[in-house]
């Protein structure tokens, strides 16, 4: 593992907004390979959406990475409380959730609809159905995890500690976005 370590931390200092998007958009399409692999969609049986995994690393490589990676830039240099550590964290977390996680919400559902060319009315009524959803399993995963991002990893590192908890957090994104609402509610 630590040789994997080194070979990241030589193209994080050579080339980190390459090597943090190339990274970001393998996690990401790695979530949808998941949901993929274990989807409850009887229409998925036997088949493998690859223009869906494609998407998945397109919004992660291009939408996703160069926002969050500007994102924990601006936080971790406006938000400084000296001397103490943990409120410093918890105000960046709190600040995270109440800014980043509604707003990086809303850019997955539509970024995933532009790339599905969908309409411009279609797209609202997935941020309708979806995004509230969304935010309510955000916060059950999320703030404890950017805590202690927060608290505890490097600003180069932070996007790489999200990416890792992503993985599962984006096989849910992933599953949901592709979901009908019928198919999500029960109601077919």
């Amino acid at each position: 593992m630590s040789a994997v370590f080194k070979w990241y931390n030589a193209r994080l200092a050579t080339k980190p907004v390459l090597t943090q998007c190339l990274t970001t958009a393998f996690l990401f399409g790695t979530g949808d390979i998941i949901a993929q692999t274990f989807s409850p969609d009887a229409t998925l049986e036997g088949k493998y959406d690859y223009i869906r995994t494609a998407r998945m690393c397109f919004h992660g490589g291009v939408v996703f990475a160069p926002l969050a990676m500007q994102w924990y830039r601006m936080v971790s240099t406006r938000i400084v409380i000296p001397g103490r550590p943990a409120a410093e964290a918890l105000a960046r977390m709190a600040v995270d959730q109440m800014v980043w996680a509604p707003v990086g919400i809303a850019t997955f559902y539509l970024s995933m609809g532009v790339l599905q060319l969908h309409s411009s009315e279609q797209i609202k009524q997935e941020l309708q159905t979806k995004w509230s959803q969304t935010m309510v399993r955000n916060y059950a995963v999320w703030p404890a995890v950017q805590f202690v991002n927060f608290r505890m990893v490097p600003l180069e590192y932070r996007l790489m500690v999200v990416n890792f908890v992503s993985i599962f957090w984006n096989a849910y994104l992933s599953w949901i976005s592709a979901a009908s609402s019928e198919q999500r509610y029960g109601y077919s």
